[in-house]
C-alpha cells in the first residue's frame, strides 16, 4: 500500500503539470508572437519540472530517482529562463535582441551541463537512502544550489518587477497580480524550510505556485494581461476594448485625456465618453476642450481577431490640433482666393471692360498727339484684363482636389486656338509652326489651354526684340508628347530655370517667378506632365511642355 505522504506529494506535483498542460491551449491564443512563445515554453517546461519530481518520487532505483530529480531540477531553470523570455516580451523588450544575449546563453547552458553532470562532482547535490517517513532517497542541496537558487529567485523577481513597471506605465490596477504573485510564493516556503521538517522532501515546491499563477493568469487575468501589454506599448492614449466594445484596459495618456475612464473596466465605452465612442465609425477629428483649450484628435481602431472572429480592438488617440489647425488655416486662405477670384472676375475685369471700351471709342477723337498715350492705355488695359484672366484661372486650379477629375484632350486642335488667340493679341509677333502638330490626346481638363497660352505670352511680353519671334513644334514617343515653344528673346540664365517657375517650397515667392509661370507649373503637375526650359542656339529659350498620351483601352 503506498504512503499517504508520498501519495499527498505525487497529486500535488500531478495536478501542476496536468494545469500546466492544460493551460497550453490557452496560451498558444495569445496574439503577440514573442508573449506567446514565452509562456508556452514556460508551461511545458513547469509541467516537464513537475514530471521529474514525480519520476524521483516512484522510480524503483537510485539512478532512475536520481535521473528525474535532475530532468526536473533541469527544467526548473529552463521556466526562469522562459519567465525572464515571457516578461521581456510581454513587455516590449524584444529579447532575441536583448544585449550580451550570446554571453546569457552560454551562462544558461554552462549551469544546465553542471546540474547534468552532477553525479560526476555532487557539487550541486548528494544522496542518501532513508526509510523515514517513508522509503525514499533524500537529497542534500550543497552550496552551489543555493547560490543558483538565489541567482534563479533574483531573476524571477526582475522579471515581476518588469511586470510591475508596465501596469505602473499604464495606469493599471495591479493588485490582482500582486495577489496572484503572493499565492505562487507560498511554495518557496516549502523549499527553503523542506530540510528541517519531516513530511517535506528536500525539493522546490515552486511548481504548484507556479501553475497557480499560470493558471490564474490565462483564465482569470488573460484578458486583462492582453489589453495592458497593448496599451502599454503606446506613448499615445490608447485603450484597449473587447469584442462588445467594453473597457478592458487603458494606459495613462488615454486616463489622463478621459477622465471618465477611472474605474471603467468592464463599462461600454459609450457609458465612459459617448464622443469618443461615436468616433470610431466616423471619419472626422474629436474635439476635446480641457483648461480652456481645444485639442483635435484622430481616433483609430485596430481589431484583433481569433480566426475570423473579432476578440478585441486597439483604439489609439492621435493628436492632431497642429494638422488641423493647419488645414483651418489652408480653409481660410481657400475661401480667401475664392473672394479675390469673384472680385477679379466679376468687378476688377468689368471695370477694365468699361475702361477699354471707352478708350477705344475715343481711337477716332483725339489729334496725334495723344494718340500715343491712348495707345498706352489700351495696351494696359487689355494687359490687365488678360491679367484678371490668368489670376482667374490660378486662383481656379488651387480650388482643385487633389486628384483633379481629367478627360482625354485633344492636343492639335487646342494648340490651334491658342495662337489664333495670340496672333489677335500680339499682330506685331511673328508666330510659326515647325512640322506638324501631334494628332493625340492627352489627359487634362479645360485649364490645359492656360499652360499654352501664358506660355507664349511670356514669349512675346518678356522679349526683347523688335520682332518677336515665337516657333512651335511637337515631338511624341509611345507614352509622352513634348510641345516645345521657342522664343528669340534674352534667355534665361541657368540658375534661373527652375525659379522662374516657382518650383520648390517657395512657390511664388521663388525670384523671377510669375503667377502664369507659376499656374503652368501647378497645371502640368495635375496633368501628370512637366515643364521646363532650355536654351535656344544661338539665343533665346525653349518652353518644353511633356505631357502623358491617353490611349483608349481597347487600343492598348
Amino acid at each position: 500500500m503506498i504512503d499517504p505522504l508520498l501519495l499527498g506529494h505525487l497529486i500535488i506535483f500531478a495536478l501542476s503539470a496536468i494545469a500546466c498542460v492544460a493551460a497550453i491551449p490557452q496560451a498558444r491564443k495569445i496574439q503577440h508572437p514573442g508573449t506567446r512563445e514565452g509562456f508556452v515554453v514556460f508551461l511545458g517546461s513547469v509541467a516537464l519540472w513537475s514530471g521529474g519530481y514525480i519520476g524521483y518520487l516512484i522510480a524503483p532505483t537510485r539512478s532512475g530517482k536520481v535521473a528525474f530529480y535532475i530532468l526536473g531540477f533541469v527544467f526548473a531553470f529552463v521556466a526562469v529562463a522562459a519567465w525572464l523570455y515571457f516578461c521581456a516580451a510581454y513587455t516590449g523588450r524584444p529579447p532575441r535582441h536583448a544585449p550580451f544575449r550570446n554571453l546569457i546563453l552560454g551562462t544558461f547552458l554552462f549551469f544546465i551541463a553542471l546540474k547534468v553532470t552532477n553525479p560526476l562532482h555532487n557539487l550541486y547535490f548528494t544522496t542518501e537512502w532513508v526509510t523515514e517517513p517513508f522509503p525514499h532517497l533524500v537529497i542534500h542541496h550543497e552550496l552551489l544550489y543555493w547560490i543558483v537558487l538565489g541567482l534563479s529567485y533574483a531573476a524571477i523577481t526582475v522579471g515581476f518587477f518588469v511586470l510591475m513597471e508596465r501596469f505602473y506605465h499604464t495606469g493599471s490596477d495591479s493588485r490582482p497580480l500582486v495577489v496572484l504573485v503572493g499565492l505562487s510564493g507560498l511554495p518557496a516556503g516549502a523549499t527553503i524550510i523542506g530540510g528541517q521538517i519531516d513530511w517535506l522532501h528536500p525539493l522546490m515546491y515552486e511548481p504548484p505556485g507556479v501553475a497557480l499563477f499560470a493558471v490564474g493568469t490565462l483564465f482569470f487575468y488573460r484578458q486583462r494581461f492582453e489589453g495592458i501589454r497593448l496599451t502599454g506599448e503606446s506613448d499615445e492614449p490608447a485603450i484597449f476594448l473587447d469584442q462588445d466594445t467594453c473597457v478592458r484596459d487603458y494606459n495613462q495618456a488615454a486616463r489622463r485625456l478621459f477622465p471618465g475612464l477611472e474605474e471603467s473596466f468592464g463599462k461600454p465605452l459609450t457609458a465612459v465618453n459617448t464622443a469618443l465612442a461615436d468616433h470610431l465609425t466616423k471619419q472626422d477629428v474629436l474635439a476635446i476642450t480641457q483648461n480652456d483649450e481645444t485639442r483635435y484628435y484622430d481616433v483609430s481602431s485596430t481589431p484583433f481577431l481569433a480566426g475570423e472572429v473579432t476578440t478585441g480592438q486597439l483604439v489609439t488617440v492621435t493628436d492632431v490640433t497642429e494638422r488641423e489647425s493647419y488645414r483651418k488655416r489652408l480653409e481660410e486662405k481657400t475661401e480667401q482666393l475664392e473672394a479675390l477670384n469673384r472680385v477679379v472676375r466679376h468687378d476688377i475685369r468689368n471695370d477694365m471692360a468699361v475702361i477699354l471700351g471707352w478708350a477705344e471709342i475715343l481711337e477716332d477723337h483725339i489729334d496725334e498727339d495723344g494718340e500715343e498715350a491712348l495707345e498706352r492705355v489700351l495696351q494696359k488695359s487689355r494687359h490687365v484684363i488678360q491679367f484678371t484672366e490668368v489670376a482667374r484661372d490660378f486662383v481656379e486650379s488651387l480650388s482643385e482636389d487633389a486628384d483633379a477629375e481629367l478627360e482625354p484632350i485633344k492636343l492639335q486642335p487646342l494648340l490651334d486656338a491658342e495662337l489664333a488667340a495670340v496672333r489677335d493679341s500680339f499682330p506685331d509677333a511673328h508666330f510659326q509652326v515647325s512640322g506638324e502638330l501631334c494628332d493625340v490626346s492627352v489627359l487634362a481638363n479645360e485649364m490645359l489651354s492656360s499652360v499654352f497660352r501664358n506660355i507664349l505670352e511670356n514669349a512675346v511680353r518678356h522679349n526683347d526684340k523688335e520682332t518677336p519671334e515665337v516657333t512651335i513644334s511637337c515631338e511624341e514617343d509611345s507614352d509622352t508628347v513634348r510641345v516645345r515653344i521657342a522664343d528669340n528673346g534674352p534667355g534665361i540664365p541657368d540658375n534661373q530655370k527652375d525659379q522662374i517657375f516657382g518650383k520648390g517650397e517657395k512657390g511664388l515667392d521663388s525670384p523671377g517667378s510669375g503667377i502664369g509661370l507659376y499656374l503652368v507649373h501647378l497645371l502640368t503637375n495635375q496633368f501628370g506632365g512637366e515643364v521646363w526650359v532650355e536654351d535656344k542656339d544661338p539665343n533665346g529659350s525653349v518652353f518644353v511642355v511633356e505631357l502623358p498620351i491617353h490611349t483608349p483601352l481597347n487600343k492598348r
